[in-house]
């Protein structure tokens, strides 16, 4: 599995529905949902089911808990390759009381002309814990330890990593920040040799400019990142993302790529 498609296992927006959770109870009431309909502006972050998306592939230091399921789709094209791949999982535990966390498997690749579709399966963990006073969260994690993978020779070893997340509360935009260290496919895509024994840092930072659109800015494995997110329908919890990879043409073959997630979760 090349970085470009094992980043792509890592976009669905997981901490979007534990963000909402640190910033109030987001349950929309059915009466607004009947009083409504469908797609409306939401005046208060409260009032939604869950908010848009802050990352573009830096893992988040918040994380769902018990009665969370969750999954998505996402994709990336650029003028040599276009390829998706998707994500289901369920949360664990409770962390606004002790610790929570969530487990999904990722499934790639969905574009059957490179070797075969569904060919390759990964697991991915993560344990945190939130601070809703501080409006913050602290989370340890791993991804892409492979289940199977039809082309042995391009395995990957997993990663591992830790992650901050802090929101900052204003009256214009709110924001927040997600900062953390990994090693392996968190390291910068430009250094050479081994990565499981290197580290790299990660960061990403959102501005939520109505409740519903969030303006994403992404650093993750030495590539930048930006786009949007949004969630058209406040009662429903359904986030889509879209923006630009690889600005700086970092990454092998020095192209722009398109990307695109839509994920929902489900509480029972």
């Amino acid at each position: 599995m090349n970085l470009k498609k094992k980043i792509l296992c890592g976009t669905i927006f997981l901490g979007s529905f534990a963000f909402g959770d640190v910033l109030s109870s987001t349950a929309a009431s059915s009466a607004a949902l009947n009083s409504k309909g469908l797609m409306y502006k939401a005046e208060e972050f409260h009032t939604m089911a869950t908010v848009p998306g802050f990352s573009m592939g830096a893992p988040s230091g918040l994380v769902p808990g018990y009665g969370v399921m969750f999954g998505g789709i996402s994709g990336k094209t650029n003028s040599n390759d276009t390829d998706g791949s998707l994500a289901f999982g369920t949360g664990f535990g409770d962390p606004n009381t002790f610790v929570g966390g969530a487990a999904s498997l990722s499934i790639g690749s969905i574009d059957p002309s490179d070797g075969g579709a569904f060919n390759r399966g990964a697991l991915n963990l993560s344990v945190g814990k939130h601070f809703k006073k501080h409006k913050s969260g602290i989370s340890v994690g791993m991804s892409g330890l492979d289940l199977w993978h039809d082309d042995h020779a391009d395995r990957l070893d997993p990663s591992f990593y830790g992650a901050v997340t802090k929101l900052f509360p204003n009256d214009i935009a709110p924001i927040i920040v997600s900062v953390g260290l990994g090693n392996n496919g968190y390291v910068d895509i430009k250094k050479d040799g081994d990565r499981k024994d290197k580290v790299g840092g990660f960061a990403s930072v959102a501005a939520y400019v109505l409740p519903q659109v969030s303006l994403i800015a992404d650093y993750t494995t030495g590539i930048t990142s930006a786009g949007v997110g949004l969630v058209p329908f406040p009662n429903y919890p359904i986030n889509i993302t879209l923006g630009a990879s690889d600005l700086g043409k970092d990454a092998p073959g020095e192209k722009v790529s398109f990307v695109g997630t839509l994920s929902g979760a489900y509480k029972f």
